[in-house]
């Protein structure tokens, strides 16, 4: 790579946004949107930066993706997109977080654990395809997920399918 290539990739990689770039304002300590840098390779004429772009609002991410690809046009590269989940956006009222919340109270004798995560998953891409769809991500314990060792709880699957099988029972 010669001396301007080098340096053209020196600036975009000081000037790429990277890291939390927004907080949840409805979810206390949550991140509503983020990117990271997670693979750089180069080769004798040419660098790639894959960054993966993370949002559960829909404008923000769309921004952060034309920001970066302002900043590689600028410096004579190009972008290219793959891979993305839509965003899903918290709800504040969901009847059926509430319905799942009542079935698992009368399962177990207490409320469950509700909680937020950063992440891409699936109810993005089903709300994305159906505006206003009221969706909920559950699942069964698994540890040591990504990795060659992840494992599935049995016994929280099979519990799982029980609450399944109730919610759809009381949905309406």
């Amino acid at each position: 790579m010669d001396a301007d290539s080098t340096a053209r990739c020196v600036c975009f990689l000081s000037c790429a946004p990277n890291g939390i770039y927004a907080m949840s304002a409805d979810i206390a300590g949550l991140v509503q949107t983020s990117l990271n840098l997670g693979i750089l390779t180069t080769r004798e004429e040419t660098m790639t930066a894959s960054f993966c772009v993370r949002s559960s609002v829909g404008s923000q991410k769309e921004m952060l993706k034309a920001r970066l690809t302002c900043l590689t046009r600028q410096l004579g590269g190009k972008t290219e997109v793959s891979g993305e989940y839509d965003a899903w956006e918290y709800r504040p009222e969901s009847p059926l977080r509430d319905l799942m919340t009542e079935v698992y109270k009368d399962q177990y004798g207490k409320a469950p654990k509700i909680e937020a995560i950063h992440a891409g998953v699936e109810c993005g891409l089903f709300s994305g395809k159906m505006p206003g769809l009221d969706c909920v991500s559950i699942g069964p314990d698994l540890t040591e997920i990504h990795t060659p060792r992840e494992r599935l709880s049995i016994a929280s699957t099979q519990r799982m399918w029980k609450f399944v099988v109730e919610v759809l029972k009381r949905s309406k």
